[in-house]
């Protein structure tokens, strides 16, 4: 893993992962954690359910931004009762 020298961020970065467990964050130290464990197993996919859930949603496509209208939907299952 590669660290510049001179970052805005190092300072904090490398406090939160010397402060692990701790310290009062851990945001940085997780994401790098797992990171390092993708590398690890040779940047296989995650098998766990949340993934294969972003991933199937991802194959779908975009979603429609703007449900369809009530009336529209009771219209279309007919089951819209005229006053």
């Amino acid at each position: 893993m590669h660290l510049p020298k001179e970052a805005a961020w190092l300072g904090e970065y490398l406090h939160e992962l010397t402060a692990f467990p701790k310290g009062k964050h851990d945001d940085q130290v997780d994401s790098t954690a797992q990171m390092l464990d993708w590398f690890k197993r040779g940047g296989q996919e995650p098998q766990d359910w949340m993934w294969q859930q972003y991933k199937q949603a991802q194959a779908r496509g975009a979603e429609p931004t703007r449900p369809e209208p009530l009336s529209v939907m009771a219209r279309r299952l007919g089951i819209l009762r005229e006053l």
